[in-house]
């Protein structure tokens, strides 16, 4: 009889027990967000704005983009795990710059954490080096800072251009009348003024008659 107590107790223990331990693994606690953020430089240079950092936590690809902050390239990303994610002290966080993996800097998932990670990548320029530049555009003066190069486009001045095609000449104007027929015409007026002339000066010198008496 004691032993029926003891097996009866026992599973009563299991049914309590067994519920509450499947419901404490259903609701476990989501790892909360984590931030990364640091510097980054390219050849020892600061990059350009809104160049791309990747960051890779276990198999989710997380983006963002630098900015300038007291003329140092900066990233900073805040991380929310999905649902689905099981992120924990153990799971690498990887990082590439503009598709190119930062070789030899990886992180670790900090739940709740706010983690420091500068990147780099290439070789520093040393001094007497040439400076890498990365982009250009035109301004109002000449200089290179954070790898762009600015152009001063005023003093850009091309060689003068190849002289124009002469145009096409005009279309020749109407032929003038000829001098000949000019003259004859003038011939002619002067013609029949004279005949006019004569005609007035011989009646004006016919006698008259006389008088009856």
């Amino acid at each position: 009889m004691t032993k029926l107590r003891l097996v009866a107790l026992l599973a009563v223990v299991a049914l309590v027990l067994f519920p509450a331990i499947a419901f404490a693994q259903d609701t476990g606690v989501p790892a909360r967000p984590c931030t990364f953020h640091g510097t980054v430089l390219v050849n020892g240079q600061n990059v350009p704005d809104d160049t791309d950092i990747t960051i890779t936590v276990g198999n989710d690809t997380y983006t963002t983009t630098t900015t300038t902050e007291a003329g140092v390239s900066r990233y900073g990303k805040l991380i929310t795990p999905p649902e689905e994610a099981s992120y924990d002290s153990t799971t690498t966080v990887a990082f590439a710059i503009e598709g190119t993996t930062v070789t030899g800097t990886t992180a670790t998932w900090v739940d709740g954490g706010n983690v420091v990670q500068n990147l780099s990548i290439g070789t520093p320029i040393e001094p007497g080096e040439c400076t890498c530049i990365t982009s250009a555009k035109l301004g109002n003066t000449t200089s290179v800072s954070n790898g762009v190069l600015t152009i001063n486009q005023n003093a850009i001045k091309g060689d003068p251009g190849t002289p124009g095609t002469p145009g096409t000449p005009g279309t020749p104007g109407t032929a003038g009348k000829d001098a000949n027929n000019v003259l004859g015409i003038v011939g002619i007026v002067l013609g029949v003024i004279a005949i006019i002339l004569a005609v007035v000066v011989m009646m004006m010198r016919k006698p008259q008659a006389a008088p009856k008496p």
